[in-house]
């Protein structure tokens, strides 16, 4: 077993928003019980922004990964927060090296290199791996649990869970951002909604896994098609109908809908200028995206549970809702306004409101952070494990291999046995 301690000492490869904003949490809950002691990523204003914050040594300020791999075991812990398509490098040279990790999902661009995760963890059965599916630790999906768990209502048998991506938001990171892709991310069904899998899981308990998965979905909108060059521009700032297109760029920026990304906004020029050094000024008619923009996907459990999994670009607003079909009653849930109705079959609705949780994802990070914590210093279980991890992202992979073969239906413990022994070859 690993050995509980005081204070820990972290690294950190890819110093973004994700890994800075589980900083700020452990800031908040655990000052004094932690030192970041490295940093790896290629961003110079990055790399010096976390070299003062931290007081870290020039020695163990990295170019980026690479760099990062070559040298010994820094720290305890290491938080992989960089872009999809270089989690699985220095995920297994970590493991080699004995580090704890903190990975940020999806834990790698296809499947097989995430079994190959998932085996190369079991080897070090003392090392901990906290794949970054957040939602588990949302005050919203942690009560969804409780009063499932309590069994009032009976069984669970049916699930409508739907997320609701939001238009800006889809525009901002699968149209023109890093997430468009799938040649330079993984496809929507993992990078995005691998939470959503996993979160499915969560609220239906460790004996409970999937079993059957049917998908379908396209990219109908946010295409080239729907270009009209006698009225479009191919960037925002030149375009005739700017004002009236809710997906402009000046529009979404501009109103701080979208805050992950940061402009030069000393003069409009400056602006101007880093959207379109950026990619954030095109038409979203004009862009390199082929992720779909909305995907149903319908599930089978062990257990003859059945669940619908909707995920859709053309929403107003970003949140995720939910209802849960039991024997005895029903409950509805909408993440965003922190709702949930409990109807026992027969008796009038009851109502709970949470308040809001703060950080990202309503509270999700911030629980995330405190539950990686309280199990790492004081021996507590931590919500999730590699398996359980792994799970979720062969059901995400399968959701999209379905999509491309026309909802083809997949059973997932052959779909998932053969990736096993696709990564033995």
């Amino acid at each position: 077993m690993r050995i509980t301690k005081d204070k820990i000492t972290i690294s950190v490869v890819g110093a973004g928003s994700r890994a800075t904003g589980y900083l700020n949490a452990l800031e908040k809950y655990y000052a004094g019980q932690f030192e970041v002691v490295a940093v790896a990523d290629p961003d110079q204003a990055r790399r010096d922004y976390y070299k003062e914050r931290f007081s870290i040594k020039d020695e163990n300020i990295f170019l980026g990964y690479e760099q990062f791999n070559l040298a010994d075991r820094l720290s305890d812990v290491v938080i992989i927060g960089t872009l999809d398509d270089i989690h699985f490098e220095p995920a297994i040279s970590a493991l080699e090296k004995g580090y704890d990790l903190i990975l940020e999902k999806p834990i790698s661009m296809n499947l097989e290199e995430s079994v190959i995760v998932g085996k190369v963890a079991e080897k070090y059965p003392n090392q901990m791996v906290a794949v970054c599916h957040v939602l588990r630790h949302s005050p919203f999906f942690r009560t969804l649990k409780e009063i499932i768990d309590s069994g009032e209502l009976g069984k669970v048998v049916d699930i409508q869970h739907n997320e609701n991506i939001g238009y800006y938001h889809f525009a901002h990171s699968y149209v023109r951002g890093n997430w468009r892709n799938t040649k330079i991310a993984a496809p929507i069904s993992v990078a995005k909604t691998c939470h959503d899998f996993d979160i499915l899981l969560y609220l239906l308990g460790k004996d409970i896994h999937y079993e059957y998965i049917s998908s379908m979905g396209s990219l109908t909108y946010f295409t080239n098609k729907n270009f009209d060059p006698s009225k479009m521009a191919k960037r925002c700032v030149d375009c005739k109908i700017e004002e009236n297109c809710p997906y402009s760029a000046l529009k979404i920026y501009t109103s701080q809908k979208i805050r992950s990304v940061v402009f030069d906004t000393q003069s409009s020029e400056r602006f101007i200028n880093s959207l379109d050094e950026l990619g954030y000024g095109r038409c979203v008619f004009a862009c390199d995206n082929d992720v779909c923009d909305n995907q149903v996907t319908a599930i089978q459990f062990t257990n003859g549970i059945h669940a619908t999994f909707n995920m859709s670009a053309f929403s107003d607003t970003i949140h995720r809702s939910i209802k849960i079909m039991c024997e005895r009653g029903e409950i509805r849930g909408h993440e965003k306004k922190g709702i949930i109705e409990i109807t026992r079959f027969g008796e009038d609705i009851r109502t709970i409101q949470l308040e809001r949780g703060e950080g990202g994802h309503n509270g999700a990070d911030e629980g995330f952070v405190q539950n990686f914590m309280e199990s790492y210093l004081h021996g507590k279980e931590f919500d999730s494990s590699i398996s359980e991890s792994i799970e979720s992202h062969v059901a995400a992979f399968a959701a999209e291999e379905s999509r491309l073969q026309n909802g083809q239906n997949i059973h997932i413990p052959t779909y998932w046995e053969n990736k096993k022994k696709q990564t033995n070859n």
